[in-house]
């Protein structure tokens, strides 16, 4: 659920939106309704809402009080007013667009559909830098028994370049040298997704550590110019994932 406020000073223009948004966006959700300076700096300072309607003048002073009084903004603004040569001055903040009083539903929907397409691509960014944190922040096991047909072998994770499937067994590349486990490569990818590693291929398990760049023939090159394929279907977040390294 998106989480949205509304500052306006108007009472009939702040119901009439809240309304329009209740009947027209069954996926935002209104958490607060202010229509004073005082009041919506003191709650923007304690709360970071997705989205906020903010109208140009209000009781107590203009919306660009609030913005300035804010030390970061890290939710999106959509500016009323029935003023539009605020709008110049609106662009200098982080706004989406811009809707001119009275608002009608066709040009709340239209507006609406422009932040959800920017909020969207956002949220898939944040969830990639969540798991990289995750697997930052996490106490997990450093080392991997891995059982072949005559031995056992304690690999440091970090050794690990990749992993690549060869039917019902895996192998374990490093630097210096190539193990065959008797476990298949989903075995390890249950344990090794906890770490840097990403399933890049239905028959490769990669450490994103090593990688040093992603082609545009659906392949990545590793930091030793191995070239491993890519899915179509994970090339876009491993794109994402990288740039948070």
């Amino acid at each position: 659920m998106i989480k949205a406020v509304i500052i306006e000073d108007e009472f009939n223009a702040m119901n009439t939106l809240d309304k329009l948004i209740r009947y027209t966006q069954k996926d935002i959700e209104v958490i607060a309704k202010i229509d004073n300076v005082v009041e919506a700096i003191a709650f923007l300072k304690k709360h970071t809402p997705d989205l906020i309607f903010l109208d140009i003048d209000l009781i107590g002073g203009n919306a660009f009080q609030i913005l300035e009084a804010l030390d970061s903004i890290a939710f999106k603004i959509i500016f009323t007013t029935a003023y539009d040569e605020f709008a110049i001055k609106a662009i200098k903040f982080d706004t989406i667009d811009y809707l001119l009083k009275p608002i009608d539903s066709e040009e709340l929907t239209a507006c609406m559909d422009r932040f959800k397409e920017v909020f969207k691509k956002e949220q898939v960014y944040k969830n990639a830098l969540d798991k990289v944190n995750e697997i930052n922040d996490k106490e997990i096991q450093k080392t991997l028994l891995i059982k072949t047909a005559d031995a056992q072998y304690f690999l440091g994770i970090k050794e690990i370049i990749r992993c690549q499937s060869d039917g019902s067994y895996t192998i374990f590349h490093t630097a210096d040298r190539k193990i065959m486990s008797a476990r298949n490569l989903k075995y390890y990818e249950n344990i090794l997704s906890e770490h840097t590693f990403v399933r890049v291929h239905q028959s490769h398990l990669v450490n994103v550590k090593y990688i040093k760049t992603i082609n545009a023939n659906n392949t990545v090159c590793l930091t030793n110019n191995e070239k491993i394929p890519v899915a179509t279907r994970k090339k876009s977040y491993l794109k994402q994932l990288l740039e948070t390294f």
